[in-house]
């Protein structure tokens, strides 16, 4: 058994060096060619990274920005900093528009790896992916959010709930002011019908917390629905102005 599991080993490792041969592994941030060990970003800009340090600071500046007497959050918490110029808003163009979604699950996971030991999914019931309509979803094939689900779902065990449901399309978020970005998130969620969520402790999963209006839009919709749910925030990025 272990001969075979040894020529299965030698097999896959010499049918990725092919492929890697052939159409080699970039790193998302640089576009450098990646090596042994190294995945979705070379060494160098992952120890670069702008990473936030959130999950330290409880209460922090995610909790100022969704600050709301309707839907208060206990834990929140984003793996790092996000500036649409600099080269690091590759990763979230990645999961998001380049049908790369395995770098915002591989991103999650690294980041729950890291702060799982801290107690930060300490008491979490479920993930709530932040819902895309359908005819996004139909566009993209997949929902970056429940991507990002996935990835602290592999670290933690924590099951993923499709509780909430993307009710209207609204366009692109990217060069709206927060107003205007209010606005056009407001009423675009739903509670799912079915959804058992009474004293439930939620982890609302996105991709980017901007002004936070569309996780404010998630919320409340979880909160009137029932309100004696628990709410708590998890992102890949978060944008230092808005």
């Amino acid at each position: 058994m272990r001969k075979n599991n040894s020529l299965t080993d030698n097999i896959r490792v010499w049918a990725n060096s092919l492929v890697d041969l052939i159409l080699p592994r970039v790193c998302s941030v640089c576009g450098t060619v990646l090596v042994e060990g190294e995945d979705i970003m070379c060494l160098n800009c992952l120890v670069n990274l702008p990473v936030s340090g959130m999950h330290d600071r409880q209460p922090n500046e995610i909790h100022e920005r969704l600050i709301s007497l309707r839907t208060p959050i206990e834990k929140a918490t984003s793996y790092f900093y996000y500036n649409r110029d600099n080269p690091y808003a590759r990763l979230i163009h990645d999961t998001k528009y380049r049908n790369r979604p395995r770098v915002g699950r591989k991103l999650a996971a690294t980041y729950a790896s890291q702060i799982i030991s801290i107690g930060f999914f300490d008491d979490i019931d479920a993930l709530v992916p932040i819902p895309i309509h359908f005819l996004k979803r139909l566009k993209r094939s997949y929902n970056q959010s429940e991507e990002i689900a996935k990835g602290v779902s592999l670290v933690t065990g924590i099951p993923i709930e499709d509780h909430l449901h993307a009710t209207r399309y609204h366009s692109s978020q990217t060069r709206k002011s927060a107003t205007v970005r209010r606005l056009n998130v407001s009423g675009s969620f739903s509670v799912r019908h079915s959804s058992d969520i009474s004293g439930k402790h939620l982890l609302i999963i996105d991709d980017v917390i901007t002004t936070g209006s569309t996780m404010l839009s998630a919320m409340e919709a979880l909160k009137s629905y029932d309100p004696t749910v628990r709410l708590s925030v998890f992102s890949l990025a978060l944008t230092h102005n808005y």
